[in-house]
């Protein structure tokens, strides 16, 4: 079985997730951008029952909306985030993830709140909103 690990800067949140990832993602909506005070976020989204957290003691969360953000309250690394569309992921930041190579995003989300100054030239398909939600723009 394929086994996939993260980890924060402290090591105090530790995540294992014993199979593949369902989809890897560009973010570009607001929110997501703010949280980790970059222009574009990248995240996997894992299944959540698969998921195992091995060390949470300083795992925190942060609710707005129909999004669940987790974070390290010692560290401060960004987590992970829960969305109500897709209550059977959990998407983990790709830089949480202890092999962040492995999880090259296939499309991009938002892409209408992307920064004008931030030009990334891929031919993956972008959706206005999320994948889970809407169709192709």
């Amino acid at each position: 079985m394929t086994s996939h690990r993260g980890h924060c800067r402290c090591e105090g949140v530790v995540i294992s997730v014993q199979a593949e990832p369902e989809v890897s993602v560009y973010c570009h909506c607001d929110d997501c951008c703010r949280s980790t005070g970059a222009p574009v976020i990248a995240s996997v989204g894992m299944p959540r029952e698969k998921a195992t957290w091995e060390a949470n003691k300083s795992l925190d969360k942060y609710v707005e909306g129909t999004c669940t953000r987790t974070f390290c309250n010692q560290c401060g690394t960004p987590v992970a985030q829960e969305h109500e569309s897709a209550p059977e992921l959990i998407f983990f930041y790709t830089a949480f993830m202890d092999e962040p190579d492995n999880f090259p995003p296939t499309y991009h989300s938002f892409e209408g709140q992307q920064v004008d100054w931030l030009k990334l030239s891929d031919s993956l398909e972008r959706y206005e909103k999320t994948k889970f939600i809407e169709v192709s723009a």
